[in-house]
């Protein structure tokens, strides 16, 4: 009697999945089942490029891209016996959304996938302007995990710069929050970092929401620092 029930169950489970898998496919035009189990479902989604109107930068980093529709694999595993996701992941992609749960139901997975999607968008978007940045006396590189940005300068200088809320959709300020490496920095003082932090947090607001602007004058801020503790060591020496 009891492998009689369990079998009722375990068919009754299933049959659910059924009826989960047509209504997503239903709902959501832009995700297709490609599997699923007894905890997870994996999904392929597709999300399209938005254009962007009134920020200077943006169309030329759109130019890059090449396609307007981004294809990702996303992995949601729920836990054993119910429709709650336990977590979510885009295994092959820079997106991973471990923090996000949601009971079943079309509008909180639309909900979801929105989120999903603008994630996917934003960061996106962060490491094509990230990239479009680059320049001979520096490279840069956009730690997703951390939301920063990490300006490779000559003589083994690595500055470190957090990303506002939205940027660059949102032209909101980038902060300076760290310089580290080279010789030169090491023989320097704490408050000597942190005044190069601070003045180049000062710099007008119009410098600090353009990535190529800010690391430009971060840069000159932080030779003209270094010259200046230089001449300082040689005088009192």
């Amino acid at each position: 009697m009891k492998l009689v029930l369990k079998s009722l169950q375990n068919l009754q489970f299933t049959v659910k999945w059924f009826e989960v898998v047509e209504q997503i496919e239903y709902a959501f035009m832009e995700l297709k089942v490609l599997a699923f189990g007894e905890n997870c479902i994996r999904l392929s989604l597709q999300t399209y490029m938005p254009t962007f109107v009134g920020i200077s930068y943006l169309p030329r980093v759109e130019a890059t891209v090449d396609t307007a529709e981004l294809n990702h694999e996303l992995l949601i595993e729920v836990f054993e016996g119910t429709m709650r996701s336990k977590n979510v992941q885009i295994p092959c992609g820079h997106n991973s959304c471990p923090d996000i749960h949601f009971p079943y139901s079309k509008s909180s997975l639309q909900w979801f996938i929105q989120k999903v999607q603008d994630r996917i968008i934003l960061s996106t978007l962060r490491h094509l302007v990230v990239k479009d940045a680059n320049k001979s006396r520096y490279s840069l590189e956009y730690l997703d995990k951390d939301k920063t940005i990490v300006v490779h300068m000559a003589g083994g200088i690595d500055a470190y710069i957090k990303l506002s809320l939205g940027w660059p959709i949102f032209v909101s300020p980038l902060k300076l929050i760290c310089i580290k490496g080279s010789d030169d920095l090491k023989r320097t003082s704490l408050s000597f970092r942190c005044k190069v932090e601070k003045l180049a947090n000062s710099l007008d607001t119009h410098i600090r929401q353009n990535i190529s602007s800010f690391v430009d004058a971060v840069e000159e801020v932080l030779m003209e620092q270094l010259q200046l503790d230089l001449r300082v060591g040689d005088n009192s020496g």
